[in-house]
Order: structure tokens, then sequence, then C-alpha cells
């Protein structure tokens, strides 16, 4: 997975499930329902009425609900590729492995030709 990622597009699926369409073209669907089991705050607690679920949005580089929430597109895009919604340890610490090796090809980059 490469970052910076940003969704293009979002279809709400049914229950807390959505089909997510990325910038680079990846296509992912992910069920949201274990954020919403236990959430962690007032704007997750909200998501739990489908009504409010059911209007997510793209607001061109990630996902968003009327209430403010918001989700990481670079989070979303490992959960997808993982086919899950996964714990916070596991989620940064894959990504910090992932942002590590990005900024290490991206330093061969900006050194100079001999």
């Amino acid at each position: 997975m490469q970052m910076p990622n940003s969704i293009k597009s979002v279809r709400w699926l049914g229950g807390y499930r959505l089909k997510l369409v990325f910038n680079d073209g990846y296509v992912g669907e992910l069920d949201l329902q274990p954020i919403l089991a236990a959430p962690r705050g007032p704007l997750e607690i909200q998501l739990r009425d489908e009504t409010l679920f059911q209007q997510v949005s793209c607001d061109g580089s990630t996902i968003v609900w009327p209430n403010g929430y918001d989700l990481c597109p670079d989070v979303v895009r490992f959960w997808c590729e993982r086919g899950r919604v996964c714990a916070e340890a596991e989620t940064e610490a894959a990504l910090a492995g992932i942002r590590a090796k990005n900024e290490s090809v991206q330093s061969l980059h900006d050194k100079p030709n001999p």
C-alpha cells in the first residue's frame, strides 16, 4: 500500500457496510460494525443510527458523515486490504511500517545522481 491514499467515492451497501473506490482505482468493501459496537465517543454512538450512517459521503479525500465524523483514508485502505476493521495497535504498527518504507523510497528519489 502506498500513502497517502484518498477515497474517490463511497456507496452504502446496507447495515454498516460500505463500498469504497480509491484514487488509484482500488475498490474495497468494509463493514464498520465493529467500530460502532464499541464506540469511543459521541460521534460514533450517533452513527449507530442507520439513517445517519447511510448518509456517508466523500469529501474528495475521505469519507464523512453529517455529524462531522470522518476516517483517515490510509486507515480505511489498510482495513479494506485486510478485509476487516483492525485493532488500533495493529493498524498503527502497520501504518508506521508503511510510512517508514515510503520515506526511505522518497529519500532515494531525492538524492542527486553522481
